[in-house]
């Protein structure tokens, strides 16, 4: 479960093209920022992915990318040469495989390693499919099993790319697209896999003689997919989101923030608490331990066209952005340590920031206005602390710019947890009706040990 956005550089006031992405993960999955140099590679080695090894390449780019905290691969992430791509997962009537193999999260972080434009990167991602498709449990505490769709771009384009077990449809990306866990290229594509309408004439999922074209999303599609409506529900939103912002035009950085933090109407309703209707907002929050929450958050301003030295900003949240705030980092700066997956003991900020959100949710219509308010301002700081850094500032200044604001929102984050538990204690009990039953106590004692690096999944 996620949601994806682009907008390219002429419809921005930044004139950056910006890729947005919300990541849906089980309530328990840490996702924790990776930084990985660009390397060189001796001829014939491998690259152990989540559950394979591949072969690599003579050279990898230096890659940013947020990483559920037992997996190899990203859940959106951008590389040195301003390529960024996030991924959706999506469900076919073509099984997915339990076999392991490379995730979508895997070809991702390939991707992103090996592409220095997003057409490369089309091509590269399409290779990796063809050449050794996709599977794998995707989930770590249950069985997760799907394909995949991906935005790709540079500053000046990209693709929506949609895929079912090795076959494949792309379309261009024009001024700006979104998707969702749900097929959205129909017969309006750019290109398309070699034996994609073949394999689905074959399987009965399309009639040439119906004299209708070919429709991607309609043949491979599954429509019994119990999760359909929460899925259309939040692609609904995020289309009229980016379809509201480009009519208008000038898209500010503090906007796309705003989408991603969006639970629709529900925004207007002051006693609004996550329960069934929590899966169908953009800032998605589980209905049932059983259930998906955003875990983290990425909005990656790329270079104005023409400037390919201008440096990336790469804005990353914790936990569901509603209840945090967007830090920036650079390739140059290196990011924060308590974003980094710790070693025990360490500080981890996914942690303390879930902490928090758990808190707040035992009635986050009663707690919430004023952590939002704070995290608000905080926000607003960073935007202006980053717009008037002149673009030689230099290493040091991003540097310090990013520990600052990390270390703002820690303090605050403590306050409010504070403030928090005293109004529960004292003046402002929680209401007794929680919409979720049980939810913060059956995530709480499924709590997994996440302090520790990626090793091979067995």
């Amino acid at each position: 479960m996620c949601d994806t956005m682009i907008v390219l550089a002429n419809l921005t006031a930044s004139g950056r093209t910006t890729l947005a992405k919300n990541s849906d993960r089980e309530p328990n999955e840490a996702q924790y920022l990776t930084q990985v140099p660009a390397a060189d590679h001796a001829q014939g080695s491998r690259i152990s992915c989540t559950y394979v090894d591949i072969p690599q390449v003579a050279h990898t780019y230096a890659v940013i990318g947020s990483r559920p905290w037992w997996m190899w691969g990203f859940e959106h992430g951008v590389n040195e040469k301003g390529v960024a791509i996030g991924n959706e997962a999506v469900w076919s009537r073509l099984p997915a495989s339990v076999e392991p193999g490379l995730l979508g999260m895997d070809l991702l972080r390939l991707t992103l390693e090996r592409a220095a434009t997003a057409d490369e990167a089309f091509s590269v991602l399409t290779s990796l499919i063809e050449t050794h498709g996709q599977s794998g449990n995707a989930a770590a505490n249950r069985t997760m099993l799907y394909h995949n769709s991906f935005i790709m771009a540079d500053s000046s384009g990209g693709w929506v790319l949609q895929t079912a077990g090795k076959h494949w449809v792309a379309q261009k990306i024009g001024g700006w697209a979104s998707i969702s866990n749900v097929y959205s290229i129909g017969s309006d594509y750019d290109a398309i896999s070699a034996h994609a309408v073949d394999f689905a004439i074959a399987q009965g999922w399309y009639d040439p003689a119906s004299g209708e074209p070919f429709d991607f999303a309609k043949a491979y599609a599954d429509p019994d997919l119990p999760t359909l409506q929460s899925c259309q529900n939040r692609f609904s939103l995020s289309q009229t989101g980016m379809g509201d912002l480009a009519a208008k035009g000038d898209i500010k950085l503090a906007e796309i923030f705003d989408i991603l933090r969006s639970h629709g109407p529900s925004d207007e309703d002051p006693d609004w608490r996550p329960g069934e209707d929590g899966e169908s907002h953009l800032c998605m929050h589980a209905r049932s331990a059983a259930g998906f929450e955003t875990a983290a958050s990425m909005v990656a301003e790329l270079p104005p066209i023409g400037d390919a030295a201008a440096p990336i900003v790469y804005w990353a949240s914790l936990a569901s952005p509603c209840l945090s705030a967007f830090v920036p980092v650079w390739f140059d700066s290196a990011i924060p340590a308590a974003y980094e997956q710790p070693v025990a003991g360490a500080p981890d900020a996914w942690w303390s920031q879930e902490t928090l959100q758990r808190l707040i949710e035992r009635d986050y219509a009663l707690y919430a206005g004023p952590a939002r308010a704070i995290y608000a301002r905080l926000e607003r700081e960073a935007i202006s602390m980053v717009a008037a850094l002149a673009e030689d500032g230099g290493t040091v200044e991003r540097r310090r710019i990013t520990n600052t604001l990390v270390a703002r929102q820690e303090g605050a984050r403590a306050i409010i947890y504070r403030a928090v538990e005293d109004l529960i204690a004292g003046p402002l009990p929680p209401r007794p009706d929680d919409p979720r039953g049980s939810y913060l106590l059956d995530i709480a004692a499924d709590r997994p040990d996440t302090a520790r690096r990626h090793t091979r999944v067995a």
